[in-house]
């Protein structure tokens, strides 16, 4: 099978990449021109390319379309806490909309089968105060990064009910896994540093997904019958509040987690003054996921437990650290 792989690069991306590799797809990657003259690309082998300059509504698609039988588009322009900055929202709608939207229309008449996206547990928006999120709720996409990819899974349907071509959405939770950036990075930092964490009393729920168990329900989309025109919210199916996390993230560095159990209410509070309730949202409200669709549909189940993902994704951390220590000392 012929794959287009968009977002190779990405920490989603590079994993996707290795295990497609060993199932022996065909692939022909997508890469931003820029990275020509990064190294990183000496990774994906001497392979198919195609180098665009960026992902919008213009990008030209017909010389990487011809003969692809499914297209996995994972490139887009990622979440930031400064969403409400007007350049960064018509940004999101550019690249995350209509660059999806472009690139399926493209896909669509060059007569590719099955085009799977990867969107975000944010359509349904950030807090699950009513009970776990699953595919049959009504969107409530709650910035601008949410809005744009539920516009795109918007046209995304359209496009095959148009057309003919098979659409699979998948829409995750936080993902974590070896070389983990953004938020799970820093709470991977705030427990290495030792300091107290008021994050001891925190009864919360919280879906995750580990990147080894998404890449599996990615390539399970890929070739399985029942995923054609389907939405799909996929977690490890364990759920965590923030302090049962901190405590295994703790457990797996060696580490005893020095976490105070610090009134609710009292941090909803100072987090307020200071401006960062977003921050109060991620590590004390809810974010649950009900991913029994995809396990009854497709027989889908978590390659990898809670507990193993954490420890590899700690263990990679501990040696990223270790090295860049190394490094100094020769320098």
């Amino acid at each position: 099978m012929n794959i287009l792989l968009t977002g190779a690069t990405g920490f989603v991306g590079k994993s996707l990449y290795r295990e497609l590799i060993v199932q022996k797809y065909n692939l022909t990657c997508v890469f931003r021109k820029w990275h020509k003259k990064e190294r990183q690309l000496s990774e994906f082998g001497t392979g198919n390319r195609y180098f665009v300059d960026d992902v919008d509504g213009n990008t030209p698609w017909s010389a990487c379309l011809k003969g692809i039988d499914q297209v996995v588009h994972l490139a887009g322009l990622a979440h930031t806490v400064n969403g409400d900055d007007p350049d960064l929202h018509r940004r999101f709608f550019s690249v995350n909309h209509e660059g999806t939207r472009n690139l399926a229309a493209q896909a669509a008449q060059h007569g590719v089968k099955r085009f799977v996206f990867m969107s975000s547990i944010m359509v349904n928006g950030k807090t699950s105060s009513a009970g776990p999120f699953c595919e049959t709720d009504r969107a409530n996409p709650q910035n601008a990064y949410a809005a744009a990819k539920y516009e795109a899974e918007k046209s995304l349907e359209k496009i095959g009910a148009d057309t003919g071509m098979e659409v699979v959405i998948l829409r995750p939770p936080l993902v974590y896994g070896s070389h983990v950036k953004a938020n799970f990075l820093k709470l991977l930092d705030l427990m290495y540093s030792g300091v107290p964490l008021p994050f001891g009393a925190v009864s919360n729920k919280r879906s995750f997904v580990c990147l080894e168990n998404l890449v599996d329900a990615v390539c399970l989309c890929l070739c399985h019958e029942k995923a054609a025109n389907q939405t799909f919210v996929v977690s490890d199916h364990q759920d965590l509040s923030t302090t049962q996390l901190m405590q295994k993230i703790a457990a797996a560095m060696g580490r005893k987690p020095r976490l105070v159990a610090v009134p609710e209410k009292y941090m909803k509070i100072c987090l307020s003054l200071a401006g960062l309730d977003h921050m109060y949202d991620r590590l004390w409200g809810n974010l649950q996921v009900d991913a029994s669709k995809i396990q009854m549909l497709l027989g889908w189940k978590p390659r990898v437990t809670v507990d193993h993902g954490i420890m590899t994704t700690v263990q990679w951390y501990l040696s990223t650290r270790r090295h860049k220590r190394k490094a100094k000392v020769q320098v």
